[in-house]
């Protein structure tokens, strides 16, 4: 008996298994008649081809035409929908779950029919079609609770509850699904952009390379931010009101002509352009206008038709250079007969290449860089005397593969700034430079200020020769001592002065350069110089540096390095330590030269 019971057990467990797995299989093979079983409406956005809502008191009618969702009325006037109000009403309508099922059977047993639920009138009739056909669906009244509603489809008799939500998600009107968005797809992706307006026609066009460029009326570069608060502006506009819809007669509203119009252009190839009219009769502050590729007129304030009036000047660049500052690599400025060319080398310093080869100071090259960076036009299209230029500065980026060539005017005594021309633009233009310097071609202006610098373990010998005055040598030992030579042996180096102009010798700085290639060395008594320092370097790949110091003026002493034939200033200070005593005199202290 135990047995029997057990099997009986087993074969309940087994055939409701069995049972389950049958009904789960048959869910997965027919997933459409399980949400049938759940939903009200099953409707797929992307095979749907129209649906309309029958309201008491009019039509709402969405019909897609050649991929275009288009939004209307019972009298036929169509516009274009917003695809995304018309995705997230189809998802709306998905979401309506079924409430309590009221069968054929529940009527009869009640002696109630369909009309009992408002379906006789029904307040919203619902057709829709996609590639499985026609469905219609209707809306009943409300229950007797309140939050739900009757409704039903053709295909049976049955009613279903669901939740009044129903009735904000069926559109009232047609004019709430209207695509209120004047251009297509997102502002970041535009790439064209064209105005016709009373400035006359602006074109401008991004290049991948070169950014936001003018092409028409001139070809010239345009200033980023300005452009793209043009963008900005221009897509923060939306329709404000749908006037009418299948026009044929655009004159009615003064939107027949090409004179007033706005078009732009997407990297992804879409493109549209807006249309603006006349001003709206009776209703100040809004002007008429249309998309070109539709048929439909609305309103806009009134406020867009300044972005219509923008002259080309107003997208320019008023910058001189477009080569990136931070990315400058060469400089080249021509003045006459005169010419000087700057470079950054391999190891990303500035060189002196012409008319010498020099090691640059990169803050007297920034400095050039930075006046050029802050120049600015303040002038388009000048009219005065096309001259020769005085001076061309080609500025160029290795890294961009940009060079900006600038030819400078003559000043003839103009106070308000200088006059150039710009690479291959014959066009003149006035900007805020007063004047260029003649110094500005000196490569002693860009000159590295380092004399010299070399480690102190690498000095092996210093001789300082006094005008008037003994030698004094001194020698690095074996210990890496130093011991004064062409002595007699009574006298001692003075370690301390020593260790102070090995310091020095490290890195010898001028306070400025006077010329390079003297005629004369007279002029600053560097013919017989007050002194000479003499020092040896024990790396036989490099050779000795000679300094000798001239004549003292205010501005501190004429020097120059042996060989190098640049005349530059030392300050006194510095002339005293180079100029040290270096022996060890018991009865006396140290001197220096005065």
């Amino acid at each position: 008996m135990k047995g029997r019971s057990t099997l009986i057990l087993l074969l309940s467990i087994v055939l409701l298994g069995a049972f389950i797995w049958i009904q789960e299989s048959w869910r997965a093979k027919h997933p459409a008649k399980q949400l049938e079983r759940i939903r009200l409406f099953n409707l797929d956005a992307s095979t749907l081809m129209s649906i309309e809502f029958r309201h008491t008191n009019g039509v709402v009618r969405c019909v897609k035409e050649n991929g275009i969702w288009m939004a209307g009325d019972q009298e036929g006037n169509m516009g274009r929908a917003d695809v995304a109000l018309i995705q997230r009403m189809v998802s709306g309508l998905n979401s309506m779950g079924k409430g309590t099922t009221i069968t054929s059977k529940h009527l009869e047993i009640r002696g109630l029919d369909a009309a009992e639920y408002g379906f006789s009138q029904p307040q919203i009739e619902i057709i829709a079609v996609d590639n499985q056909g026609r469905h219609v669906w209707m809306v009943g009244r409300k229950t007797p609770l309140g939050d739900m509603v009757y409704a039903k489809n053709t295909v049976t008799e049955d009613i279903y509850t669901i939740s009044d939500k129903l009735l904000v998600v069926v559109p009232s009107t047609h004019d709430h699904l209207r695509d209120r968005v004047l251009f297509p797809g997102d502002s970041a992706g535009v790439r064209r952009i064209e105005i016709r307006g009373s400035a006359g026609f602006v074109q401008i066009v991004k290049d991948p390379q070169m950014g936001w460029r003018i092409q028409q009326p001139v070809s010239a570069q345009a200033d980023s931010n300005e452009v793209e608060g043009f963008i900005g502006k221009l897509y923060s506009f939306h329709v404000e009101n749908f006037i009418a819809d299948n026009v044929s007669d655009f004159s009615v509203y003064g939107l027949q002509g090409e004179t007033r119009q706005i078009s732009i252009g997407s990297g992804d190839g879409t493109s549209g352009m807006l249309v603006i009219g006349d001003d709206v009769p009776d209703v100040s502050g809004f002007v008429y206008a249309r998309r070109a590729d539709d048929t439909s007129v609305f309103t806009l304030p009134a406020a867009v038709l300044q972005l219509l009036n923008v002259p080309s000047d107003r997208f320019r660049d008023a910058n001189v250079l477009t080569v990136p500052l931070p990315m400058v690599s060469s400089i080249q400025i021509t003045h006459g007969e005169e010419q000087l060319s700057l470079a950054v080398n391999n190891s990303n310093d500035w060189m002196i290449n012409s008319p010498v080869v020099w090691n640059a100071n990169s803050r007297a090259v920034a400095d050039l860089v930075i006046l050029w960076g802050s120049a600015v036009i303040t002038e388009y299209n000048v009219v005065t005397n096309n001259l020769p230029a005085e001076w061309v500065f080609k500025i160029g980026s290795a890294d961009a593969g940009l060079t900006n060539r600038i030819e400078v005017l003559p000043v003839n005594g103009g106070k308000d700034g200088l006059f150039i021309r710009r690479d291959d633009d014959p066009t003149l233009y006035q900007i805020n430079l007063p004047a260029i310097p003649d110094s500005l071609i000196d490569p002693l202006v860009y000159k590295d200020r380092k004399i010299w610098q070399m480690e102190q373990d690498g000095i092996n010998k210093i001789s300082l020769l006094k005008n008037g005055s003994s030698r004094q040598i001194v020698e690095r030992q074996e210990n890496r001592s130093f011991m004064m030579v062409e002595t007699n042996g009574n006298v001692q180096v003075n370690d301390v002065a020593c260790g102070k102009l090995l310091d020095q010798l490290e890195n010898v700085v001028t306070s400025g350069y006077i010329t390079y290639n003297p005629r004369d060395l007279e002029i600053y008594g560097l013919n017989q110089p007050l002194f000479e320092l003499h020092v040896g370097l024990s790396d036989s790949n490099k050779l000795g540096r000679v300094l000798l110091v001239g004549r003292e003026t205010a501005d501190g002493f004429y020097s120059m390095v042996k060989g190098r034939d640049v005349i530059f200033y030392l300050d006194k200070s510095l002339v005293d330590a180079l100029s040290v005593n270096l022996a060890q005199e018991p009865e006396t202290a140290n001197t220096t030269f005065e």
